[in-house]
């Protein structure tokens, strides 16, 4: 499980390095690189931990539906 929450978040992080032009959105980007990207993994843990928990509950859920049958 603590697995999925690293390789999730790490998803996320890249995706929104790379789907993004940041530039065009954060003023003076060049002297805020650091804060952005301190600001994009935040948001990355936060966005990753969540997807990882939902996906650990849809496949607990569906195991339990399928011992139950």
């Amino acid at each position: 499980m603590l697995m999925s929450h690293f390789i999730f978040i790490a998803i996320f992080y890249n995706l929104l390095i790379n789907l993004f032009d940041w530039g065009k959105i954060v003023k003076r980007a060049s002297e805020n690189i650091g804060r952005l990207k301190l600001f994009l993994l935040f948001i990355s843990i936060v966005i990753g931990y969540m997807v990882s928990t939902f996906i650990w509950s849809v496949i607990s859920l569906s195991q339990d539906i399928f011992f139950a049958i």
